[in-house]
């Protein structure tokens, strides 16, 4: 087989990271995929509203056939992925820890630190405060619609959820996987914390995912 034949086979898998987060958090998944897979990550900036999120997604989508993509999401990164679904039929999703419900001091923490922003305003930080509260209103905006989407054109899907997440109550996951309406999907509970992607099990279930065991 050769190099290029070789490429084009290959697993291709794009990584959405979470709301005010970045790459890092997939490190240990991509260790693990380096040699197996064709990885790409998408960053994407929280601080905008929601279109400018979709935006930079659609951008490194486009320059593949989704047909041929697995789109893993952390956090909000897996709600905007299921989102996306809905336009395109991606070869396998996954999402972890991803929200439709915040935990209630999650939910504090994210208007606390805008309000401080406008406590310590300067023309400079109200401008800032301006995109954060756009950016805020986009994600309880977007948080409330997920529980009307309907994701019918995936090939298969994969849920999982720490059963201890302190960040995202952990119903999400099961309103996530009642929206993903086909036959080939699993709902898998791991054990705690709101990144578990460097945990044996959830990497091993999504190398399983992927076929690469």
């Amino acid at each position: 087989m050769n190099a290029e034949k070789q490429k084009q086979e290959q697993v291709k898998v794009l990584l959405i990271h979470g709301y005010n987060g970045n790459p890092k958090v997939f490190a240990d998944i991509k260790r693990r995929l380096k040699g197996r897979a064709l990885v790409e990550t998408v960053r994407y900036d929280s601080s905008k509203p929601f279109p400018d999120w979709i935006k930079s997604i659609d951008r490194r989508i486009n320059k593949h056939n989704p047909e041929d993509l697995y789109v893993i999401g952390h956090s909000l990164g897996g709600s905007l992925a299921l989102y996306l679904s809905q336009k395109y039929k991606f070869k396998g999703l996954v999402t972890i820890n991803s929200p439709v419900y915040l935990r209630k001091h999650t939910f504090i923490k994210v208007l606390t630190r805008v309000l401080r922003r406008f406590k310590h305003a300067n023309k400079v930080a109200l401008k800032n405060a301006k995109y954060s509260l756009d950016s805020v209103s986009s994600l309880f905006d977007f948080l409330g619609s997920i529980g009307k989407m309907k994701v019918d054109s995936l090939h298969s899907a994969l849920v999982i959820q720490s059963r201890k997440d302190g960040v995202v109550n952990p119903r999400s996951a099961r309103i996530i996987y009642e929206r993903i309406q086909i036959p080939r999907k699993q709902l898998v509970n791991v054990g705690r914390g709101h990144s578990p992607l460097d945990q044996p099990q959830v990497i091993s279930t999504i190398l399983g995912f992927l076929g690469l065991v």
